[in-house]
């Protein structure tokens, strides 16, 4: 058995002079911290939590939309992760030395998980006591799965609001994206001032849907189908919605069942 994890926390990485972004929740999913910063400042967050489970979501890459086949779905997108994305196999989990041609954005993520691993967190369920574990998942494509389809673009204002949508039906105490809607007169939209501060950013978004997953893997793991790529540690995806019974995951209905 898992030890009982006290902090959730999912990290986002991007790009930028403040590559990754985390969110902190409690068991009860509690918003406890928002941040982000450099590899240092999430690791020294990350470090000073005990009983944590952090869940980390890389980049994909840039330019290349997890447009997936069959829809979208969620085993189309593990395949997509398998075949095009991570597929560069190693014994332990993320590669010591990246090959050659693994882009500096992808590059900053496996340094620091090479970190966090230094620092005591063990691969989720690889040692069932160890009070530091995380796990890998994939921001964009646990959208695209509860959606059934890709979402819209990430550095869209809808695709914003359709990630923040999402995430409030899953529970998450995110703001309400359809108050954006309620404060749009035609005045306030002819001279650009739109309520921008009820939108999250793209990397809160996804730093949000990766601490869910984490809270998932020990609340609702059976909402969650672990993708095995070839010599590699498991990425934790959430079921489709195209089987409810199984997941319990039901995107506009409010909540898990």
């Amino acid at each position: 058995m898992p030890p009982a994890f006290s902090f959730f926390i999912g990290v986002d990485a991007a790009h930028g002079r403040r590559p990754f972004t985390y969110i902190c929740l409690d068991p009860s999913r509690k918003l406890l911290a928002v941040g982000s910063g450099t590899a240092v400042d999430v690791l020294s967050f990350a470090f000073g939590q005990p009983t944590t489970l952090l869940a980390f979501s890389p980049p994909h890459r840039p330019g290349q939309a997890l447009s997936g086949q069959s829809g979208g779905h969620a085993p189309a997108l593990g395949d997509f992760l398998l075949q095009k994305e991570w597929n560069w196999p190693t014994e332990s989990g993320f590669p010591r030395n990246p090959p050659p041609e693994c882009p500096s954005w992808l590059r900053a993520s496996f340094l620091l998980i090479d970190q966090l691993q230094e620092l005591g967190f063990r691969v989720f369920a690889s040692e069932e006591d160890a009070p530091r574990q995380w796990l890998e998942t994939q921001a964009e494509a646990a959208f695209s799965a509860l959606l059934e389809r890709p979402p819209l673009g990430a550095a869209t204002l809808e695709g914003r609001l359709q990630r923040q949508l999402v995430l409030a039906d899953l529970g998450l105490d995110v703001p309400d994206a359809m108050e954006f809607f309620e404060e749009i007169t035609r005045y306030r939209l002819l001279r650009g001032i739109l309520p921008m501060e009820k939108v999250l950013p793209t990397a809160e978004l996804n730093a949000w849907m990766a601490t869910q997953i984490a809270w998932m893997a020990i609340h609702q793991p059976e909402a969650l189908q672990p993708v095995t790529p070839r010599g590699r540690h498991a990425v934790y995806l959430p079921q489709s919605l195209s089987q409810p019974a199984q997941s319990g995951v039901r995107v506009n209905s409010g909540s898990f069942s």
